[in-house]
């Protein structure tokens, strides 16, 4: 496939915003190990292959176990991940596939039982930063860096 745009150069200020909301978010006090997480399995959700291609190594530095890399898109029925972890990847899916649905008030719950709101409100950030990375890197067809 072949791109069909570049964000970066066409809209250099935006993407330059758009790189200030993920720098915030990894210096928001979160785990780091955490938010690959959330990232890798958004990335999955919405197919998209720069992100998920850019996110596994991201995650193996930040701590994440092969195992845990490997079974992501299947971690409901994994045993590799804590009751936070898992509470951060229901939101994070409750978050991301929205149509025509709220999130799910049982979701919410889970989730406060492992994060204050104030953690709640930058995982959620964390979730619109690597949703809208998603979208771009799809619609404009740009290709996961390999090796």
């Amino acid at each position: 496939m072949e791109q069909r745009f570049d964000v970066s150069q066409l809209i250099p200020d935006g993407y330059k915003a758009m790189y200030g909301v993920h720098t915030y978010v990894q210096g928001c006090g979160l785990d780091l190990g955490l938010l690959e997480l959330v990232r890798l399995r958004i990335s999955q959700i919405n197919g998209c292959a720069f992100c998920v291609a850019m996110h596994v190594p991201l995650a193996r530095k930040y701590g994440l176990s092969e195992h845990q890399i490997n079974l992501t898109a299947t971690w409901k029925e994994s045993p590799v991940f804590s009751p936070r972890e898992r509470a951060a990847l229901a939101w994070a899916e409750a978050v991301t596939v929205i149509v025509a649905q709220e999130v799910p008030d049982a979701v919410y719950a889970e989730v406060q039982a492992h994060f204050s709101p104030e953690e709640i409100a930058k995982l959620t950030l964390c979730i619109g930063e690597i949703n809208t990375w998603n979208r771009l890197m799809v619609a404009s067809r740009t290709p996961p860096v390999l090796g």
